[in-house]
């Protein structure tokens, strides 16, 4: 049997092309300009093609293509080229080699030693038993930051403690919580705010707390969290299962800076407690204005 040229022994060449000449709906997908958005017409985007004909012809320069170990992709068991493309890291790893106050550790060292706690939501409610007023918060409702509660979806109580399996929720204010399955905004940090704790999330959810208040807060997590470096690295471990994406354990793998202390931290998150304070600020004294009115509004804050 003829072995190719690429093979190489305890290798496996991985090819990690964007696109391979058609959409998701099937139909070809034609060049684009990134200046005006206009599709080419004629020129078919398939990187995929272009990589394999590099491949055949023993060139191996091209960013997507690359060697990766071979008892690691078993081990990892995760058939997925993206997963293994590291340069995701190196502009993180740059970052905070220019910091030199900062140092680079994995949300799954974190939680080892107990600097943060990761954990899932409650679970979901059928649809004909929200009628109560208690919020249920879907992947749907996280977006631009906030937790929105949609009054549509409210539950009773003594059903809400099914799910939190106790008399609250188990949250606590300005809890960090993003989409963990079924969303295009996977990795995407909203804030939870004063007053929104009772609620039902979704098991569908990822919530992050500090744990260490000698080295960093929930502000400096958010900072952190935020930073495009660190967003770019969820591309990486977000997967397709069936029709739906898909983080699971695989987060534990992102890479955040960390200080050496909560003094260091609140240099870098100082802007992000302001804002957030100052939005609990102007709710408590909305709140007030609209209780002292002679007139009544039906407004959810999330109280």
């Amino acid at each position: 049997m003829h072995t190719p040229s690429w093979f190489s022994d305890g290798k496996v060449l991985v090819v990690n092309a964007k696109t391979c000449g058609i959409n998701k709906d099937g139909k070809e997908q034609y060049l684009v300009n990134p200046e005006t958005g206009i599709r080419s017409g004629s020129e078919i985007d398939d990187s995929l093609a272009e990589c394999c004909d590099l491949i055949v012809k023993g060139d191996f320069n091209r960013d997507e293509i690359f060697y990766h170990d071979y008892a690691d992709v078993v081990n990892r068991d995760a058939y997925v080229p993206k997963y293994f493309d590291h340069k995701t890291f190196t502009g993180i790893e740059a970052l905070v080699e220019s910091h030199k106050e900062l140092k680079l550790m994995s949300l799954g060292e974190l939680v080892e030693n107990e600097s943060i706690l990761v954990f899932g939501g409650h679970g979901s409610p059928s649809s004909d038993q929200r009628l109560g007023t208690v919020p249920y918060i879907k992947v749907s409702d996280l977006r631009a930051g906030h937790v929105n509660i949609n009054p549509t979806n409210m539950v009773p109580l003594d059903l809400a403690k099914k799910f939190w399996r106790g008399n609250d929720s188990g949250l606590m204010p300005y809890d960090l919580i993003s989409p963990e399955r079924a969303s295009k905004n996977i990795g995407e940090f909203c804030v939870l705010m004063p007053g929104q704790e009772q609620a039902i999330f979704t098991k569908e959810v990822i919530v992050v707390r500090a744990n260490d208040i000698n080295l960093l807060d929930q502000f400096y997590l958010l900072w952190a969290l935020s930073l495009n470096e660190v967003r770019a690295q969820w591309e990486r471990i977000v997967f397709m299962q069936t029709n739906r994406e898909d983080v699971g354990k695989r987060m534990l793998e992102i890479k955040i800076p960390i200080p050496a202390n909560i003094k260091e931290a609140n240099k870098f998150s100082a802007p992000f407690k302001q804002y957030y304070n100052s939005l609990e600020e102007s709710r408590n004294t909305f709140i007030k204005a609209l209780s002292d009115s002679e007139f009544n509004h039906h407004i959810h804050l999330g109280e």
